[in-house]
């Protein structure tokens, strides 16, 4: 990721928005040298959101895993009590 345009840049000339799908770039504004966001391709964001999807199925998994391991602490202390 080590292009960079200001976001004039991209005004006066949209044409860098066409980037390959494996690319990206950030956007700055760059008298303040502020980034004000990231472009990226289409393959790169397909990506991206597959990545957030299994971060959120994974966070899922992990929170039936614990709350599994909770009850099947609570069962084995009740059979301690001779329930």
């Amino acid at each position: 990721m080590s292009d960079s345009y200001g976001a004039r840049d991209l005004v006066r000339n949209p044409s860098l928005l066409r980037i390959a799908p494996e690319e990206s770039f950030i956007v700055e504004d760059k008298k303040a040298h502020k980034r004000l966001g990231v472009y990226i391709g289409p393959k790169l964001a397909d990506e991206f959101f597959e990545y957030l999807r299994k971060k959120e199925l994974l966070e899922a998994a992990r929170k039936v895993k614990e709350s599994a391991a909770e009850e099947n602490r609570l069962l084995e202390g009740s059979l301690g009590d001779g329930l």
